[in-house]
């Protein structure tokens, strides 16, 4: 089992992401759209706002999309 991988790979191995740009529930997000979350910190894995290039190291204990926003908030 690999102890790290980048962010990028991390969040395109979730089978369905929460929403796309619009908010729309269960339509996937676009490879632009989720490098973008994840440049624009809003995706937080293991207490950390990785950048789409930064490794993350498992085991991943908390995975939470747009964690300050009230309505969006969603953890995995």
């Amino acid at each position: 089992m690999q102890s790290h991988k980048t962010a990028w790979d991390v969040i395109r191995d979730i089978p369905h992401i929460p929403m796309d740009i619009k908010g729309n529930v269960g339509v996937v997000a676009s490879n632009s759209c989720a490098r973008r979350w994840l440049d624009n910190k809003s995706i937080l894995i293991n207490g950390e706002f990785p950048k789409h290039d930064g490794l993350v190291e498992f085991p991943i204990t908390e995975l939470v999309f747009f964690p300050k926003s009230k309505r969006r908030c969603t953890m995995v």
